[in-house]
């Protein structure tokens, strides 16, 4: 259901995206960069200053063949001496839930790149996104980052595997895990190596990214490559904390694709040449299992994802991680890039919709809103009370009926999103003390919202998870002339300090436009605003925006409350 959601969003982006840049005369422009000539195209901005993209740029071989569940390999040269990038390529193999039809290429390893044009020859910096899509779709063609590039920031679009083919994981074949976010190292690279020859400053690369690509944003921060390829971090609604970023059983899954596509042996070496030359291990059959890797336990009680994160076999050769993320959260130092973390008032609207038919099921069932990091077994006494608990704090005691829907939104948010943000970055001010946090809370409400109107919840209130992306980046083919005047200020306010944060790693540094626009700083976490006592830790991204303690405290501190009651595996902090 929730996967069905999701994409809806990027087949609509995808296809605009794609009519959008079909027929239209181009002026093309070149680029040397170290693997040969790329050819881009002119394009001008709202405000008339052209820009150069570059679309469908390889960094890696493509991962076809033995290369398959394999690392990503450097790309040494282009198949021809001037390559033309002025088109998207295809985006990464997936299946569009809304049409269930099989869309992309497994040869799928291209950025996208905008550069404004200056005259000046500083060096710019840039933000490197990394796509969301519940780690199994989406792609780097669904936005434009036209007011980013009016910031003077080139802006570039990851694309890497996804689904099993990204994140499928079975050590003794071989088949290590995280090559999605391995690819996403490997494009990194690929920038260190090349964006100065665009007037990028490869000192200057922030890596960010919403909800599963957040989330790998997140991992990448623990990596040794923190501070070397990237020097700055954005997560968007999602960290490596969250409940769906790590698969708790991916081998038991990797077998049981292989047998639910026909691998005749057991043998480890058998299975990876089966998986990477076998018809009946065909992308496009591997998808049709995929979501039957969906364990019960992860539909009832998660946020149902096939396939994510791994901690990585201690034998991978060059690994992502290979430690428990939370252990090396608790180890001083090693969170050394300044960052922005944050999530979304609404974050449940994604998902809320799925149960308005579903309320009597909810009410029998509240058991599966209690967090699986606590370490209770289901038939444990002390469920009940749990449970008993949450009906009383978001219900007041009573049924979950239609009129709580908005205490319903307000316990999906929770548990899907900001619980486990708000306690990892209670860790990271406890045992990160040197890293420079800033924290947002997401609450406007505008025209470019696109799930509330969609899903007919504009009565609910909060900000729908993905909303923040439309005010950052533009849609297929907004010029930002149709937007109105508080979607336009925002719009300008969420790039100004996207820019300066990937420029200054602080997004109001003093006497900046916006910090005299809005009147105040954004402080990082754990320190007080100047002439304050108290740490006003959140930036409240709204209308009015201002510096404010914990957003919805009541609802943290009863979380923080049931940790303590019932010590989680995950969040020794609080205990």
């Amino acid at each position: 259901m929730l996967l069905r959601i999701f994409s809806e969003t990027y087949r609509f982006s995808r296809n605009i995206a794609f009519r959008y840049y079909s027929g239209n005369p181009i002026k093309t422009v070149k680029v040397q960069v170290r693997q040969g000539v790329v050819v881009g195209r002119e394009e001008r901005l709202p405000n008339g200053a052209p820009y150069h993209v570059f679309r469908g740029v390889p960094y890696a071989v493509p991962p076809l063949g033995k290369l398959r569940f394999q690392p990503p390999q450097p790309l040494e040269r282009f198949e021809t001496p001037e390559l033309d990038c002025t088109r998207f390529r295809e985006p990464p193999v997936q299946r569009d839930r809304a049409t269930n039809k099989f869309i992309g290429s497994e040869d799928c390893l291209y950025i996208n790149i905008y550069v404004p044009v200056k005259s000046s020859l500083q060096p710019l910096p840039v933000i490197a996104w990394v796509p969301g899509g519940a780690f199994t779709f989406g792609h780097g063609h669904r936005f434009l980052p036209l007011s980013l590039m009016m910031e003077d920031v080139i802006v570039i679009f990851i694309n890497y595997r996804v689904g099993v083919l990204g994140f499928g994981c079975l050590p003794e074949a071989g088949i290590w895990g995280n090559d999605g976010v391995k690819d996403q190292r490997q494009a990194l690279r690929w920038v260190q190596e090349n964006i100065a020859y665009f007037n990028g400053d490869p000192d200057k690369v922030a890596l960010g990214g919403e909800s599963s690509g957040a989330a790998c944003v997140s991992l990448h921060t623990f990596s040794s490559h923190a501070n070397k390829l990237f020097h700055k971090a954005i997560m968007q609604s999602g960290l490596v904390t969250n409940d769906w970023a790590f698969q708790r059983t991916p081998q038991e899954k990797m077998y049981r694709l292989c047998e639910m596509l026909g691998c005749p042996s057991k043998d480890p070496k058998k299975i990876l040449e089966f998986l990477q030359t076998s018809e009946k291990a065909a992308a496009d059959v591997i998808l049709s299992k995929t979501n039957s890797l969906i364990l019960l336990d992860d539909r009832r009680r998660s946020t149902p994802f096939p396939v994510s994160h791994v901690v990585e076999d201690p034998n991978s050769p060059d690994p992502i991680i290979s430690a428990p993320v939370l252990d090396l959260m608790r180890k001083e130092n090693t969170l050394n890039v300044p960052t922005i973390i944050g999530h979304n008032s609404g974050e449940g609207i994604m998902v809320v919709g799925h149960w308005f038919k579903k309320l009597d099921e909810v009410d029998q069932d509240l058991e599966r809103f209690i967090p699986r990091n606590i370490p209770l077994p289901t038939d444990h006494p002390q469920m009940k009370v749990l449970t008993e608990k949450i009906r009383k704090f978001y219900f007041g005691g009573g049924k979950v009926t239609y009129e709580k829907i908005q205490d319903l939104l307000n316990l999906l948010t929770d548990y899907t999103t900001a619980t486990d943000i708000k306690l990892a970055m209670e860790m990271i001010a406890t045992f990160q003390p040197q890293a420079t946090v800033y924290a947002f809370y997401y609450n406007y409400n505008g025209a470019r919202d696109f799930f509330k109107p969609f899903k007919k919840c504009e009565h609910l209130e909060g900000a729908c998870h993905t909303d923040e992306l439309y005010y950052i980046f533009q849609s297929f083919p907004d010029d930002l002339s149709t937007f109105n005047e508080h979607d336009l200020q925002m719009t300008k306010r969420m790039g100004a300090m996207w820019a300066n944060f990937a420029r200054h790693s602080d997004p109001t540094p003093m006497d900046s436009d916006i910090t005299k626009e809005i009147g105040f700083r954004w402080t990082p976490v754990g320190k007080p605003a100047v002439g304050s006592d108290l740490g006003q830790d959140y930036l409240i991204i709204d209308r009015h925006m201002r510096m404010q303690d914990e957003p919805e405290k009541e609802r943290g501190d009863f979380w923080r409350e049931i940790y303590r009651s019932y010590p989680p595996l995950d969040y020794s902090v609080i205990n």
